[in-house]
């Protein structure tokens, strides 16, 4: 008995040693690849730096947001690039020029190891947006935040339009046309973070005070997508539907949000049942204000957010200080100014 618990044993203890050494085998593979795939994104950034060296320009900036292909960011990118092109700044999408899709947090460790004048950067509350700010910091690269903002400490400015203001612009279109409704969802998407989604209906909250409502006082909720999935907020609101977890009226506050909204609003014959608000300009968005399906729009001037960037970081770079708060102005889209916004649109 002994003997033959001996064997098992030696057998037990050859199996440790397989699976040890197999584990040792996995780590070294895996932190060769995480090696590698670094060095090439390092690889990468030289490279777009050594770019803008060639074009000779005075400075190398980058633009960073959370959905860089939006066409709110693409308006803010094509400004700003105008702009600095103008006055010897070369505005940088690291998204434009690399294939692979990246997380925000990992293209300012690509703009720091670049070693570029300044980060022009979409501010968010996550933990790794913050040690990545605080890393630019330490390696003397400015960030300036746009439409979302960080902590004060680390950045040098913040450039966006007031956050009360866009509040007062949803509250008087609901004013306009609230007839009995009492619940209202707030609907932030994947790249708006909750404390925003909570600091805009609080805002609501205090545009609406006072004013008188058919119904008395709203009663918000606010729901957010935490998922980051390329279609993350197509499904979650798609499950709205299908469940009927909805609200008469809705507000949505990002781009991607409202057209997925919108169009589940035509697939599940809800148009006439919901009042729809929705955030930024898009094709999608004018279409269906121009159909009676969206309510409205409100929206902030996405070239003058990049051209105040561009002037803010030039600014800074000439005299050493900036203003910390630069105010962009936000406006409305509804029944009343559609055709023109439409128009402007199409000769843009």
């Amino acid at each position: 008995m002994k003997l033959f618990g001996g064997k098992r044993r030696l057998k037990s203890n050859s199996a440790l040693a397989i699976a040890a050494g197999c584990a040792v085998a996995f780590m070294f593979i895996a932190t060769v690849i995480s090696i590698g795939i670094y060095q090439q994104r390092m690889d990468e950034a030289k490279e777009l730096l050594a770019e803008a060296e060639y074009e000779q320009y005075d400075s190398y900036v980058i633009m960073i947001s959370s959905n860089d292909s939006s066409d709110f960011w693409q308006d803010v990118y094509k400004s700003a690039k105008e702009y600095g092109a103008e006055e010897g700044v070369y505005v940088d999408m690291l998204s434009t020029s690399i294939d692979k899709s990246y997380s925000k947090a990992e293209y300012m460790e690509m703009a720091i190891e670049s070693n570029c004048d300044a980060i022009l950067l979409e501010g968010d509350d996550s933990p790794e947006t913050a040690e990545m700010v605080a890393k630019a910091k330490h390696a003397d690269i400015p960030v300036f935040t746009l439409e979302s903002d960080i902590d004060m400490a680390n950045r040098v400015s913040y450039i966006g339009a007031n956050s009360y203001t866009i509040a007062s612009l949803y509250g008087e279109s609901l004013i306009e046309n609230l007839t009995k409704q009492k619940k209202v969802m707030v609907l932030a998407g994947n790249t708006v973070n909750p404390t925003e989604a909570s600091a805009f209906v609080n805002n609501m909250q205090s545009a609406l005070d006072g004013r008188e409502l058919p119904n008395g006082n709203l009663d918000f909720e606010v729901r957010t997508v935490e998922s980051k999935d390329a279609f993350a907020n197509e499904e979650y609101i798609q499950n709205l539907f299908k469940e009927n977890d909805l609200a008469p009226v809705v507000i949505c506050l990002d781009q991607e949000s409202t057209e997925s909204f919108y169009q589940a609003m035509i697939d599940y014959n809800k148009v006439g049942q919901i009042m729809l608000l929705g955030s930024n300009v898009s094709p999608t968005i004018l279409t269906g204000i121009k159909q009676g399906v969206i309510l409205s729009t409100v929206y902030v001037d996405a070239q003058s957010v990049g051209v105040s960037a561009a002037e803010a970081f030039i600014e800074y770079r000439d005299a050493g200080y900036v203003s910390d708060y630069i105010s962009v102005d936000a406006n409305v889209i509804d029944a009343t100014n559609i055709e023109q916004a439409m128009e402007e649109v199409e000769n843009e």
